[in-house]
């Protein structure tokens, strides 16, 4: 028995370890601005982080919730209030008298004991906010990486699709002027003539879709990386 506790106790730990190493790092999902991008893609999710406002914003939550954990940390201070009286006969010295009176001045100390007393928990929520803001950013990075690459990726699809479709329209064209010819010498039959002009006007319109995919794919883009393809300067960007 105890050599099976052993052993699923060994396997616990492999795992939490294992676990351990796959955390995320988040500055390999976005590569730091300041550092040179592993490749093109790379770059292109820190030409996304930068530009994109969703992670300024972000960002700037991070700053807000450090600033506002400060000012929690002095917020003590502001319910402390000191008073002081002096007493207004020893402004004239001993009465006729002889007297003096006293106290001769008063001091005072006014705390807000509630507002010292929760304090501690009062930081523990700041450090908390902090923590909430910082993972924002992190998923904010996730987010703008995955969707920077999928566009990329979807670019890519429909430029290789669109020279496979001008490659067929071109076949397909050439397969319809010469079977045009042949039919103008009665050497094709008007069937193998119309067979061939459908594959043809299809060839053409499937180009254009296609043209038309490699836009809006490119528009989708530069909507993630904020700034038009042909400004997007590296020396592994291709056409």
């Amino acid at each position: 028995m105890f050599r099976n506790h052993t052993f699923t106790l060994s396997i616990l730990l492999g795992l939490n370890g294992l676990l351990s190493a796959q955390q995320a790092n988040f500055d390999a999902v976005v590569i730091p601005v300041e550092t040179k991008a592993r490749d093109f893609s790379e770059y292109l999710v820190q030409i996304a982080w930068l530009n994109q406002p969703e992670s300024a914003i972000a960002q700037e939550e991070v700053k807000n919730a450090h600033d506002e954990a400060k000012n929690t940390r002095k917020e003590w201070m502001r319910d402390v209030q000191a008073t002081f009286n002096l007493n207004e006969g020893n402004l004239r010295g001993a009465d006729d008298n002889g007297n003096i009176f006293f106290p001769r001045y008063n001091f005072g100390l006014g705390l807000n004991l509630y507002n010292i007393t929760s304090q501690k928990s009062k930081n523990t929520i700041g450090k908390r906010d902090i923590k909430i803001a910082e993972h924002r950013v992190n998923q904010r990075k996730l987010e703008i990486r995955a969707e920077t690459l999928q566009r990329y990726a979807l670019y890519r699809l429909a430029k290789e699709l669109f020279k496979t479709r001008t490659l067929a329209e071109q076949e397909a064209s050439a397969s319809y002027l010469l079977i045009q010819q042949l039919y103008k010498n009665d050497e094709k039959t008007f069937e193998e003539y119309t067979t061939a002009a459908t594959a043809y006007y299809q060839a053409q319109e499937a180009r254009l879709k296609a043209e038309t995919d490699v836009m809006l794919a490119k528009i989708s883009l530069e909507e993630m990386l904020g700034i038009k393809w042909e400004q997007v300067q590296h020396p592994g960007k291709g056409d």
